[in-house]
């Protein structure tokens, strides 16, 4: 049954690709900040993200996104909430969720392809910043995804140690989506990236998703290894509580031992993608600055500038 399903994942997931991958990975602007919880670790309230320690589990510290896109800004503030949890010894784990109806995380903002080779080389290098800082954490991680992850959605996703999405939400026909859709756009996945994604998936899923940008569902994702499903929840609140409990329960185990076994299981591509940086770098710029990358880029910011113009 397995490879049955494996063996449709493609077409259905291309169909897919051509109805969703430009405007949902590149939003042009980001959603409004919501008022924050003024608990324990709560953010200002023109933050793009809240935190707070769960009532029932305090070891366990909830990171809720309140916007749809990355920008600079936002992910030099995602790098400094990361890190003021870090420095807590009492934290064990992370939950990284959003709040937004139906997006766990949409991408890159869109302004920041617009600003020229040298603030996109600055921009690239923060989020470069925001995934070690995830990636190699000593926090025990999970994403709880109700809604779309897609680009830099799915990127934050790969980098916690575990990935929980829910099928799809009471009321809604369709269900979130996930997957890396940078091809889509014009620009390749980055070495390193590529390399997660086979780590975490197989060669062979990655070679049949990535050089077409494909969006997969729960069911899709489940099967190459990238998320795990969670059937019975229907709406944020149970995915969110299933997750938490899943975290405290991890957390269980010898610290120590844990975080130091998590280092040994993640050193050695940790290591690489450092190393990596200067050459990452080059090539993202690169490669989002050239013609066919832009061509795709401007329509596709041309096409959200007119679907936000009031109708007639």
């Amino acid at each position: 049954m397995m490879h049955h399903l494996r063996h449709r994942l493609i077409p259905s997931a291309q169909s897919v690709i051509a109805r969703q991958c430009t405007t949902q990975l590149f939003s042009r602007t980001a959603t409004p900040a919501v008022l924050l919880s003024a608990r324990a670790y709560s953010s200002r309230p023109t933050s793009s993200f809240s935190i707070h320690k769960d009532e029932q589990h305090p070891n366990v510290v909830v990171l809720t996104l309140h916007q749809s896109a990355f920008s600079y800004e936002t992910a030099k503030e995602m790098v400094e909430k990361w890190k003021s949890i870090e420095k807590d010894e009492s934290v064990r784990a992370v939950l990284l969720k959003s709040d937004l109806k139906s997006i766990f995380c949409a991408g890159i903002d869109f302004k920041e392809f617009m600003q020229g080779k040298e603030h996109f080389a600055q921009y690239w290098s923060t989020i470069r910043d925001v995934f070690e800082v995830m990636y190699g954490s000593r926090l025990n991680s999970a994403s709880a995804i109700h809604g779309h992850a897609l680009g830099l959605g799915c990127v934050l996703a790969m980098a916690c140690q575990d990935r929980f999405m829910i099928h799809q939400l009471a009321g809604q026909k369709k269900g979130p989506t996930i997957g890396l859709n940078e091809v889509a756009v014009g620009v390749p996945v980055p070495e390193w990236l590529s390399h997660l994604f086979m780590l975490q998936t197989s060669q062979r899923a990655a070679e049949k998703c990535l050089p077409v940008g494909a969006i997969l569902n729960t069911q899709q994702a489940a099967e190459i290894g990238l998320v795990d499903a969670v059937p019975g929840c229907e709406d944020q609140q149970q995915l969110d509580r299933f997750v938490i409990e899943h975290l405290a329960k991890r957390s269980k185990s010898p610290k120590i031992a844990q975080r130091e076994t998590m280092k040994n299981v993640r050193g050695q591509f940790l290591e690489t993608f450092r190393q990596s940086r200067e050459k990452d770098l080059t090539s993202i710029v690169k490669y989002v600055h050239e013609e066919e990358a832009q061509a795709i880029l401007k329509a596709a910011q041309a096409a959200l500038v007119n679907k936000s113009k009031p109708k007639a």
